[in-house]
């Protein structure tokens, strides 16, 4: 009986310890807001920063060969179907998808090219029939294409990169199951969506939008939630977070305002998460998973 006890100490101990470390890190790198350069932000943002600093004389190039890989290979694999790559079910995951997204992914493929090809070789543009300046000029300008490449791109790319290998200690240690449990009666009548959709809620609101929605598609892949839930999610808690409204009220110059700012936003954000999924689009949205099949 002794042994009995004492065994099932230690298998308490190593639950609770599998649990709260990961979980807690977890939290901490992704919902824990932190001061940094007199302004808040969260660590997974600073630690997105140094890499997105350490790669910056790079970064172009990288994004232009990761997006042209990834539209050959889809490609080629939508066309031809090579067993050594369908055998995968990474690759296949991947680069096996529906027409509509190869085209998409093909036409940014080649806008990305155009921006590449500006930026590196600017002597291309007067090779160029006039009729075709205007086309390139839209796709090319700071304004467009460039905003996207020069700004937008490098910071999701860091993200992602983080939040890929770190999502997990939010993700598969017991976390979202237990939120689920406790906030399901709260989550579900008020916003028609899953308890464990909470973990991501406060990941958008006081983390990364993006983050959120990384998570959100995750969990959607992995039939936790319903075509509609993920829509909810995605729509109604990713557009609040605090690293995203920082930016907001720096651009306009109140950055010493950003409490009562902040917590206006999350007033309007809540009430509009209260009725949005009741109303069309999202109304009409399936609840089915994925692969089609009724919770």
């Amino acid at each position: 009986m002794t042994n009995l006890s004492t065994s099932n100490t230690q298998f308490d101990l190593k639950v609770w310890f599998t649990f709260l470390v990961p979980s807690l890190i977890g939290i901490l790198l992704f919902m824990t807001p932190v001061p940094m350069n007199g302004a808040m932000t969260i660590p997974i943002a600073v630690m997105a920063k140094a890499i997105q600093t350490t790669i910056a004389p790079n970064v172009v190039t990288i994004i232009t060969a990761i997006i042209c890989a990834t539209g050959v290979i889809s490609l080629i694999v939508k066309l031809f179907k090579p067993v050594s790559l369908m055998q995968s079910a990474i690759v296949k995951h991947l680069f096996d998808v529906h027409w509509l997204w190869l085209v998409i992914r093909l036409l940014g493929m080649a806008v990305i090219v155009l921006l590449f090809v500006n930026i590196h070789y600017p002597e291309f543009k007067s090779a160029l029939p006039n009729f075709l300046l205007p086309i390139f000029n839209g796709v090319t300008s700071q304004n467009t294409g460039g905003l996207v490449l020069n700004d937008l791109l490098p910071v999701l790319l860091s993200v992602f990169i983080l939040a890929g290998l770190l999502l997990p200690l939010l993700l598969n240690f017991g976390l979202l199951e237990m939120i689920g449990t406790l906030l399901t009666k709260l989550m579900r009548p008020l916003f028609g969506v899953p308890g464990r959709s909470a973990v991501d809620c406060a990941a958008s609101w006081l983390g990364d939008g993006s983050v959120g929605i990384l998570m959100t598609a995750r969990q959607y892949e992995e039939k936790h939630y319903t075509e509609r839930e993920a829509a909810i999610i995605g729509t109604t808690f990713s557009a609040v977070s605090i690293t995203f409204s920082l930016v907001v009220i720096g651009q306009v110059g109140l950055e010493s305002l950003f409490a009562p700012f902040y917590f206006t936003v999350c007033i309007a954000g809540i009430v509009a998460a209260l009725i949005v999924p009741r109303i069309p689009p999202l109304s009409f949205k399936r609840d089915v998973f994925i692969d089609g099949t009724a919770p």
